[in-house]
């Protein structure tokens, strides 16, 4: 089995503290020498080697090829190419979206619960998660990233997963001045459209009677585009020969029209269980990325002793989403197959081809404008009091926005809130889901050779509602440490560190939803079911045809459709709600209120501190003969939250402030035997924590009458809420790992992991005392127990053996095995959500005078995508086995000039889940594929 030499590359410089610390940008050698950038494949992979290699506890690194020049799209996507590391997608690049926000981008064998750092610093988002928005940081402004998968206690607390370490540039990291300007060209398959980006690299050093001074300012602009097309099979519903619940479905509660819908189904031979969808779901979602990024550095070495860092990082992402969605819907309780169609079957009872009928229609339209704004400062000052003692004092301020804005609307292929037959179309479904892409249509019985003239005419088409959101959060966070290195000579342990953290983080989270239906404004409405809705002939503005052309490929979708359209297209998300809304309600009663204001309830406020204390000891000796070292140490934490909300009673609303605190300690061991010069053998051994999301900590409770009638079982009144009093995850690692390095570059490493965690969030009841009553709390409580264990094995080799040209090819291989299992609830396990247990990567590199080139593949297995997915009743939803190929190659053209061209999702992917049963498919969706052109100068 194979897996990762190194990590493959990203950006730049090693930090040469790295080798002293074991935390790249954590805890830097003020003496340390100053790091050459390097370039080209073979140096980045030589550096991040060698900084695995001396490291004196686990990491992989990923550097730069070359400055401004990532062989990934993003962060996230070349985080990917780390052993144990694998990434969620979200519209055709590796990241996270507003619909996920608190759901980082990546895992650290299968776990979550990764913490961020940028050189070395604490860093969130203001989404109310953990996890910053990594892919809304511009590439081009990173110099490396280095992956903790067991953690010292020197490193900031927090990731029960590991810890990302993300590390800028600074002037002292060349001898040189640096002058880097680069612009690229884009290009995506889908949606047909192309897109500039450019950056820009100035460092300058010089010295002065008051001590060497530099500076870099590092800029960068970029834009991208997507289209993302999916079909989703709508919710299976089990069919039964007889009157009884289906064996793999038992939370379908058995009936006589079940066995009706059974018997309406033809070509199903001896099943006795089938498992049909009540329609399928089309939606074409389109938009564009925004990112710009500003890194600002200035050193002062004063003298010998005395280094002064000045930091400054600004990030400015903006995602735009339109989203065009055509639903259909069953008219019957169960669904049933159309008069003469002709129908196949999967060997589980899953439907995967014939004709449905008859459906309902409708069409929806969702916009999304997600602003993400984060600037860190940060002052550093190492100091070398003496020979032997080392300080360093670091102090850093990072506030952050997160603004989203949404809305929705639906159309409806009726005009009649009670969808009688009389006024829904005869029309049916359709489908075919047995080859890679499945293909759908309408067929109208009424008019079987045009069966689209009804479907695509505006004329038969009605609003019925209308939605917007508002989400509008802050971030305010203050960071102070101090640290001591105290060198202790010839002894057993060769360095003490001793580190104090303080830090305080205030969190707003205000959001809304507002809705409302055309029932409620039309001022016509004597009951819901009688309700007519508005048609879109008389707002024929309102309306347009589409979808694309080229959904997915020709010919395989609705080639026409109706959806709805905004006033003021062209106008922000908010603003074009507000002006749709007035014109279809003007002259009627029109007393909805669309609002940016905030209610209690939209209200989630939240005040942490943090205290943390860090002794460790570096040291060395020899057993048997064999040179023997490493760090052992722990971590002291303090914790101090504050939830700020309400509680609703059936007096109203009250202010609420809620208090939780807990102490945490932490200890660390990683050791490393040398067999040789060549071989090593480490050991990791870890406590780590990590506290909940700000999202799950909202103080906001409902409480049911204090009546006796109305106790549970325990005797208590009962309620609802956020829970402020959630304690941390916590997680007891072990690693042992096995490294060889030769030549150069080349390196392969075998190794084995097991993680134990506690406290994994689930649904349950916890006791809060209100007014002096103690009330059963429905809420998210620490419930959870699991563990993951696994093997990583890796390997990078070039060829140097071999003759000319031969002898610039290389190659990078690795492998993970992961095998999980967490505790949903008291006696039931499942395997941790968005884990493989197989992954790996198979990457091909060349680098022979003026020629760079490199083929990526990634692979990971199937795995549990959703419990409880959106696409079925109660059913877990998991995800097929996915693959991505990209290639990069560059070409120097002189000292100056180099041009480059890369292309990402060649095998135009497929992203597939499916429901309990790999035959009952869910989801299919096909991104970009993406090409780029650059020309860089550097001077």
């Amino acid at each position: 089995m194979l897996a990762q030499a190194c990590a493959l590359a990203i950006a730049g410089p090693i930090a040469a503290h790295a080798q002293d610390s074991g935390a790249a940008g954590a805890n830097q050698d003020t003496n340390a020498p100053t790091t050459v950038i390097v370039t080209g494949q073979r140096a980045a992979l030589k550096s991040a080697r060698d900084l695995k290699q001396d490291a004196n506890q686990i990491v992989d690194s990923i550097q730069a090829t070359d400055i401004g020049k990532l062989p990934d799209v993003n962060t996230v996507e070349s985080l990917q190419r780390v052993a144990g590391v694998q990434i969620q997608r979200r519209y055709g690049e590796g990241g996270t979206d507003y619909d996920h926000r608190t759901e980082p981008a990546i895992t650290i064998r299968g776990i979550t619960q990764v913490r961020n750092l940028i050189d070395g610093r604490d860093f969130f988002t203001a989404n109310g998660g953990r996890a910053p928005d990594l892919e809304g940081l511009p590439s081009e402004l990173m110099a490396g990233v280095d992956v903790y998968k067991n953690a010292a206690s020197n490193l900031i607390e927090g990731g029960i997963g590991g810890v990302v370490n993300i590390r800028t540039r600074l002037p002292f990291d060349s001898k040189d001045d640096i002058n880097v300007i680069a612009v690229k060209g884009n290009y995506y398959d889908r949606i047909r459209k192309s897109s500039p980006s450019g950056s820009g690299l100035l460092s300058r050093q010089f010295k002065t009677d008051f001590g060497r001074m530099g500076f870099l300012v590092n800029a960068t602009a970029s834009e991208t585009y997507y289209r993302q097309d999916a079909v989703l099979q709508q919710q299976q519903h089990c069919l039964t020969a007889t009157v009884g619940k289906c064996s793999n479905d038992p939370t379908q509660a058995p009936s006589a029209a079940k066995v009706a819908a059974y018997n309406s189904m033809p070509n199903k031979g001896s099943l006795s269980e089938l498992y049909v969808p009540t329609s399928f779901e089309m939606y074409q979602d389109s938009g564009n990325r925004k990112r710009q990024g500003l890194a600002l550095a200035y050193q002062w070495q004063v003298n010998n002793d005395v280094l002064l860092t000045a930091q400054n990082l600004y990030s400015n992402y903006r995602f735009i989403r339109r989203g065009e969605y055509i639903y259909g819907d069953d008219k019957n309780t169960d669904p049933r197959a159309a008069a003469g169609s002709t129908w196949t079957w999967g060997a589980d009872g899953s439907a995967t081809s014939g004709v449905l009928s008859p459906q309902i229609f409708s069409t929806s339209r969702f916009d999304q404008d997600v602003r993400n704004r984060t600037n860190l400062s940060a002052l550093n000052v190492k100091w070398r009091i003496s020979d032997k003692l080392k300080s360093k004092t670091d102090f850093a301020y990072e506030r952050a926005s997160y603004d989203a804005d949404r809305n929705g609307d639906s159309i409806k292929l009726y005009d009649n809130e009670s969808r009688s037959v009389a006024n829904i179309p005869n029309l049916n479904l359709a489908f075919d889901v047995r080859g890679k892409i499945p293909t759908f249509s309408i067929v109208d019985p009424a008019n079987p050779s045009n069966p689209y003239a009804y479907f695509g005419n505006p004329n038969n088409w009605y609003y019925e509602w209308l939605a917007n959101a508002v989400d509008r959060h802050k971030l305010r966070m203050t960071t102070f440490s101090q640290d001591f290195d105290y060198d202790l000579g010839d002894h057993f342990f060769t360095k003490l560190h001793v580190g104090l953290r303080a830090a305080d983080t205030k969190v707003l989270l205000r959001g809304n939803w507002n809705n409302t239906g055309v029932c409620n404004d039309t001022g016509t409405n004597p009951s819901w079911g009688a309700c007519p809705l508005i048609p879109v002939s008389q707002h024929p503005g309102l309306a347009y045809a589409g979808p694309a052309s080229n959904f997915m490929k020709p010919g395989i979708g609705w080639p026409v459709a109706v959806f709805p359209e905004y006033a003021n297209p062209n106008s922000n998300v908010f603003d074009r709600t507000v002006a749709t809304y007035a014109e279809l309600f003007a002259g009627k009663p029109n007393t909805y209120t669309f609002d940016t204001s905030f209610h209690p309830g939209d209200i989630n406020e939240q005040h942490e501190k943090t205290k943390s204390l860090f002794v460790t000891g570096d040291f060395a000796t020899n057993v048997f003969g064999y040179e023997f070292d490493g760090t052992a140490g722990a971590r002291i934490v303090r914790t101090n939250q504050t939830s700020i909300g309400f509680v609703q009673d059936s007096a109203g609303s009250h202010a609420a402030t809620l208090d939780n605190s807990y102490s945490n300690f932490l200890p660390s061991l990683n050791t490393r035997l040398h067999l040789n010069e060549d071989v090593q053998v480490r050991f990791g051994y870890s406590k780590t924590m990590t506290r909940p999301n700000f999202t799950d900590m909202a103080a906001h409770v409902q409480l049911n009458p204090n009546i006796p009638s109305q106790y549970d079982a325990n005797g208590r009144p009962t309620g609802s809420s956020g829970n402020p009093f959630l304690k941390p995850m916590t997680a007891t690692s072990y690693d042992l790992t096995v490294e060889d390095y030769w030549g150069s570059s080349n390196m392969a490493f075998l190794g084995l992991f097991k993680k134990d965690i506690k406290g994994y969030l689930a649904g349950g009841t916890e006791p809060m005392n209100f007014g002096g009553v103690t009330y059963d709390i429905g809420t998210s409580i620490n419930l959870g127990a699991g563990s993951v264990k696994g093997i990583e094995a890796g390997i990078t080799q070039f060829f140097d053996f071999l003759p000319d040209p031969f002898k610039g090819f290389g190659v990078q291989a690795n492998y993970t095995y992961v095998d999980s299992k967490v505790e949903l609830k008291p006696g039931t396990l499942i395997p941790l959500p968005k884990l493989s247990k197989n992954s790996y990567n198979l990457i091909g590199l060349y680098e022979k005078g003026p020629i760079q080139a490199r083929l990526a593949y990634n692979w990971r297995s199937s795995y549990l995508d959703q419990i409880n997915g959106s696409g079925v009743f109660g059913a877990n939803q998991y995800a097929a086995p996915y693959s991505s190929l990209d290639a990069s190659v560059s070409y120097q053209i002189n000292k100056v000039f180099t041009l480059s061209a890369d292309a990402v999702n060649l095998k135009n992917s497929m992203y597939h889940t499916y429901v309990e049963r790999p035959s009952g498919g869910l989801l299919w969706q096909l991104n970009d594929r993406r090409y780029s052109v650059s020309l860089k100068a550097s001077f």
